[in-house]
């Protein structure tokens, strides 16, 4: 069985992008993809398309790339259309053959994938030594049939300058040439020329124009100039400012629209008559005059937007049957109008969900594009940044990061989680990245591929706290023709998570006892009491109506599962409803009630029968509660059936006390302490340092001798082999067939185990780092300045290498049988920890030590000429988006060390799991532990209290070491191809040879970080020495060895790569036969120890069972990790399984190491 473990958090996201200047003018059209596009004409006159291509958005010089605008030349006027088969049209006007022209180029019928490189010749028409060209008018295409390109029409003033035909000029196409069509005049002389129009009707096309006399009233004129040659003045309504038109749906004629004090339509039997003086449209708005109008037209839904003369933004829809029966809605409030796009209204990204898309594109307080996005379905608007990405700039933003991770509960289903596909879905249509790519969610379920460890991470913006619900309904594997299987998953409500934090707010001096960020009070001392009386009421009723909607799972499943349908039949809401919402429904009069909170004079929460509301017989639909605003005379009531609702009551609460809003998302939201996380930092980085500079000390003073240590090794596993074998592993001997992790572990070891262990582990917090590392430009970006030469012992180490291929091809068929094998054993389902052991026997053993021999001479050398290399390569700085700004913003003018990122990486899940945990910030070991210090932690000499600190932060930061390094080594399977169509390559990568360097140097960082954690801290000395615990002061020591053998096959890695130029499969393939050799002594001396510690009753029975569940674990990881690493030597689908074991066995791994922090926190 696969089920999904899912968390969320409010908190701030970190975006590589750049902003979109407004510029001089934009365009929005809707992409192959069906969301928004746009093309801006910028401040320097460059004519820009930004649109996302392969998940990434993009910003691209089209007047360059199309090849139309020569490169330095400057684009002086454009405009776009785009036909219903979603093609574009495009005008250009450039600078002519002398400062009085303009060069003017129409692009035709141009498909989505035709924008990216060179316009084909046979779509281009061209005109020459046009009058300098200040704006240009497109339009729909004419009815004619046999015509295919777009109506347009040249103003050689700006449209505000207009005052006379003569800067007005229809465009004439014929063949590849345009030509202006004549002069042409108005029925009256005017004075300026208010608006223009393009249009088309049975008697040919033509254009609107509305224009004021010099005696004062304003006309309009239609002017043919195909077709018919006659020139028709309608009446105009008095005040008219705006004009606009669409194509009737069914007529196949223009519509004009006229704007002023209220919008006026005109059939073309209207405007093609000089009595005509069109129907009034009874909005219902009270507005003080427009002086903007866009139109759009979806199927037969139509919406008008227009700006008032107060730069608000209202819109009104209705059917086009029907235009006066519809519903207006202010959106934009006074100010913030005052430059808009035309409006898209789509269909969502999957053309079989019905859901109508509206997007809008305006501009900020900043002048940058931002997007207003609603759909039919749950009719909230959203609001998004508009930005393309960048390698340099980061911007911050507030919103949700989501997480879904897909695991098995049987170890037979453990190869079907990397690369599996999830049916993902949400209550309303929602702009986001899904691991890294753009992406938009909505009602109709779409397929989104997981990552390596089946997991999906989504990432969105909220403006005001309030989010969506979210659903996985369905799974399949990789495997190109594998079965979809229904889940039966709760929904991922984010909502809940936010409005849960209130609930310890029982009194008025709760909340004034609120704090920012800062430590400053939340709400401002001047809030009334009796606001913040009411603001408690609220806040109770407010949770506590969140858990009532929670508790009640089979009625939010049902809710959820009717917004799809609403979806998928395509319909919208009865318009009749307008003030509060039913089934996950919230009307657009939010934003009204947003705008007016001061003006509120009465506001709370009360219940009341449905009947009250909607007619719904009160014993049929029993009482609702609802969150209720007074505004002047009028009383809006919002029914608080979804916590997305109630989460928007709690944030007009915190507004109506005076809080800004930014303060209520960080104080709702999760909060990094980026000053506990940098001293959390710091300390891995002194006990990397303090550990390094002891096992450099050891090495200069201690006789070491591989070859005797390796044969008293063999000599020790052998005698304990029996034991081994015939141990029963008490609390552990099933926990492998239910290989969910710390899951199994709870069920099988630890049933009184705190609940909130596994929600560490899957938590976004938790797993934030190796988020941004692989999504955040770590993948693509990363570089490493390592200028460093090799030198003799290099050249040394490289001519051993070169010696032992022959053995080493030996060793790698004699790993490559035992992975087999022991890859059966695991993806079999019909294992414990007995039975692996008794496949181990003494002849493996034996092999196993031979082939660690062999290499043994190459290992110890590679070690002490390991501690100087990773010593020089630790301090090389480094370059990579997102985390590279995060360091400087939080470490000020420090630079970003290769041991930084690293440590910095591991620092944030380390101080995550402590504070959960422990309550408070990991101890400082910097300036406190050094290699004396460290080396008597290691005799058992030093301080307690030091002893005590270093002890509880290696057993934390051991955690964070199996997470973040297992992300590493899962990138560094990944980027050589070798898992080539199984999905899996989607993680973004850029230079190989540049990330190889990264991952090979970070590689020996970890290992020296582990060698640190690994560390046995040493016994009492005063305690005097017995057989069985000179033995287990043997085995613990050796595993320190073994771990020490991955350390020096790390820094033989980083020396080969340099010295002989390796690639990236050799570099793989010889980590992962070190992985492989020494797996089963790895295993054999950890089980030895844990059976030492039962015996001697020095550790508690839970946590000897979840020791040799971790070292099961390690086997399966060190195995998996060896069979996926090598590329030519065996079958890929046993890669593809030793990749799926690696995952599940490391993410069970790190939930141990959380168990046994928990477990052994002092």
């Amino acid at each position: 069985m696969v089920i999904i473990k899912q968390d969320s958090e409010l908190m701030t996201n970190y975006v590589s992008a750049n902003p979109i200047p407004a510029g001089q003018r934009f365009a929005v059209f809707r992409d192959a993809n069906m969301d928004p596009g746009v093309f801006s004409l910028s401040e320097d006159s460059y004519l820009y398309l930004i649109t996302v291509i392969n998940g990434k958005a993009t910003k691209i010089d089209f007047g360059s790339v199309s090849g139309v605008v020569p490169k330095g030349v400057k684009v002086q006027a454009f405009a776009v259309v785009q036909a219903p088969d979603s093609t574009l049209d495009i005008c250009i006007a450039t600078p002519g053959a002398n400062a009085t022209t303009s060069s003017f180029t129409l692009l035709y019928g141009i498909a989505f994938a035709e924008l990216q490189g060179p316009i084909p010749s046979s779509k281009i028409i061209r005109g020459a030594s046009f009058p300098t060209v200040d704006h240009i008018y497109m339009n729909n295409k004419s009815t004619d049939t046999k015509r295919t390109l777009p109506l347009v029409m040249v103003a050689f003033q700006r449209p505000d300058r207009l005052a006379s035909t003569e800067d007005l000029r229809f465009v004439q196409f014929y063949q590849s040439q345009a030509t202006l069509s004549g002069p042409w005049s108005l029925a009256a002389n005017p004075k300026r020329i208010i608006d223009v129009v393009l249009g088309t009707c049975a008697l040919g096309d033509g254009v609107f124009v509305l224009y004021e006399t010099f005696s004062g009233p304003t006309h309009i004129q239609f002017k043919f100039f195909t077709g018919s040659t006659m020139v028709v003045e309608p009446i105009c309504p008095t005040g008219a400012t705006c004009i606009n038109s669409y194509v009737d749906p069914t007529s196949h004629q223009s519509i004009l629209l006229i704007g002023g004090q209220n919008i006026t339509a005109f059939k073309s039997s209207e405007y093609c008559s000089a009595k005509g003086k069109g129907t009034v449209i009874n909005t219902g708005d009270q507005v003080s005059g427009l002086k903007d109008l866009h139109v759009t037209l979806s199927g037969q839904t139509l919406r008008f937007w227009y700006t008032t003369n107060t730069d608000a933004v209202h819109y009104y829809t209705a059917q086009s049957t029907s235009l006066s029966n519809g519903t207006v809605i202010p959106l934009l409030s006074d100010g913030k109008g005052g430059q808009i796009s035309g409006l898209l209204s789509l269909k969502s990204a999957d053309g079989s969900d019905q859901t109508l898309v509206s997007s809008l594109l305006s501009v900020d307080e900043y002048g940058n594009l931002v997007l207003l996005q609603q759909d039919s379905v749950s009719q909230l608007w959203q609001t998004y940044p508009f930005w393309y990405a960048s390698d340099l700039n980061v911007m911050e933003t507030k919103g949700f990061m989501l997480r879904m991770h897909a695991t098995a509960t049987t170890s037979d289903e453990a190869s079907l989680i990397p690369g599996c596909w999830l049916r993902v879905s949400a209550s309303g249509v929602v702009r986001c990245t899904v691991n890294g790519r753009y992406a938009s969610l909505g009602p109709t379920g779409q397929w989104y591929q997981t990552d390596a460890k089946g997991v999906l991470n989504i990432q969105l913006q909220s403006d005001d706290a309030s989010c969506f619900v979210f659903s996985a309904d369905a799974y399949r594997a990789a495997k190109p023709g594998s079965p979809e299987t229904p889940l039966q998953n709760p929904l991922l409500d984010p909502s809940v998570k936010v409005i849960m934090k209130l609930d310890n707010v029982q009194t008025p001096e709760d909340v004034r006892a609120m704090k920012k960020k800062d430590g400053t009070p939340l709400v401002p001392a001047g809030a009334s009491d009796d606001d913040v009386k009411s603001a408690v009421d609220s806040i109770q009723a407010l949770v506590d109506q969140t858990r009532q909607n929670q508790g009640d799972s089979q009625k939010l499943l049902k809710s959820f599962k009717a917004v799809s349908l609403v979806a998928a039949s395509g319909g919208e809401t009865a318009h009749g409803v307008r003030a509060f919402s039913i089934e996950g429904t919230l009307k657009d009069l939010w934003h009204q009630v947003e705008d007016k909170v001061e003006d509120a004079v009465e506001w709370g929460v009360n219940l009341v029968a449905l009947t009250d509301l909607c007619g719904i017989p009160e014993d049929g639909a029993g009482k609702i509660w609802q969150f209720i605003i007074k505004i002047g005379e009028e009383v809006y009531s919002f029914i608080l059936d979804t916590a997305s609702v109630i989460v928007k009551a709690v944030v007009w609460v915190f507004k109506k006390l005076g809080v800004m809003l930014q303060d209520v998302i960080d104080f709702l939201g999760y909060l990094f302490n980026w000053d506990d996380i940098l001293a959390t930092a710091d300390s891995i980085t002194t006990g990397f340092n303090a550990a390094l500079d002891y096992g450099q000390h050891l090495l200069d003073t201690t006789e070491i001798t591989v070859d005797s240590w390796l044969e008293e090794l063999r000599t020790t596993i052998k005698a304990q082999l029996p034991t081994l074998q015939n141990q029963n592993y008490d609390g552990a001997s099933t926990v492998p067939k239910s290989i969910k992790s710390k899951a199994a572990l709870e069920t099988t070891v630890a049933s009184n185990a705190d609940d909130t262990d596994e929600d560490v582990k899957s938590d976004v917090a938790y797993n934030w780092s190796t988020y941004y590392f692989t999504y955040g430009g770590g993948t693509t970006n990363a570089v490493l300045y390592d200028d460093s030469k090799p030198g003799s012992a290099e050249d040394d180490l490289v001519a051993i290498w070169n010696d032992i291929q022959d053995e080493l091809d030996t060793i790698v068929k004699l790993c490559t049988n035992v992975a087999k094998d022991f890859l059966g054993f695991f993806d079999s389902g019909e294992y414990d920890i007995k039975a692996l052991m008794v496949k181990i026997s003494g002849d493996l053993i034996d092999a196993i030590i031979d082939s660690l021999k062999t290499l043994g001479d190459i290992l110890f050398k590679a070690l002490a000429l390991g501690i100087n290399l990773i010593k020089t390569l630790s301090n090389s700085n480094m370059d990579i988006p997102v985390i590279g700004w995060l360091w400087k913003k939080i470490a000020g003018n420090r630079p970003l060390s290769l041991l930084g990122l690293v440590a910095l990486l591991m620092a944030i899940p380390t101080t995550v799991l402590y504070k959960a945990k422990a309550n408070k910030a990991p101890p400082k070991l910097t300036g406190r532990l050094t290699a004396d210090s460290f080396g008597q932690y290691v005799s058992g000499t030093v301080d307690p209290v030091l002893a005590k600190d270093v002890t509880n932060f290696t057993l934390a930061t051991a955690t964070s070491l199996e997470l973040v390094y297992g992300e590493f080594k899962t990138i560094s399977l990944l980027i050589d191809s070798a898992f080539e169509g199984t999905g899996l390559e989607s993680v973004p990568i850029g230079p190989v040879a540049q990330l190889t360097n990264v991952l090979n140097a970070t590689s020996l960082t970890f290992e020296t970080i582990s060698t640190f954690i690994t560390w046995p801290a040493g016994d009492d000395p005063t305690k005097p020495p017995t057989d069985t615990s000179t033995t287990a002061k043997f085995v613990k020591y050796s595993k320190l060895g073994l771990t020490v053998s991955n350390f020096s096959a790390a820094a033989l890695a980083n020396i080969i790569a340099k010295v002989k130029k390796a690639d990236q499969p050799t570099i793989k393939r010889w980590k992962g036969t070190i992985a492989a050799v020494v797996a089963v002594p790895t295993l054999c001396v950890a089980l030895t120890k844990d059976i030492h510690e039962a015996q001697e009753g020095t550790v508690k029975t839970e946590l000897v069972a979840n020791h040799f569940i971790e070292a099961f674990f390690e086997l399966g990881k060190q195995v998996g990790f060896a069979a996926a690493s090598w590329d030519n030597e065996i079958e890929s689908i046993i890669m593809y399984v030793g990749l799926a074991v690696q995952q599940i066995c490391s993410y069970g791994g790190y939930g141990c190491k959380i168990y046994d922090f928990v477990e052994t926190y002092q």
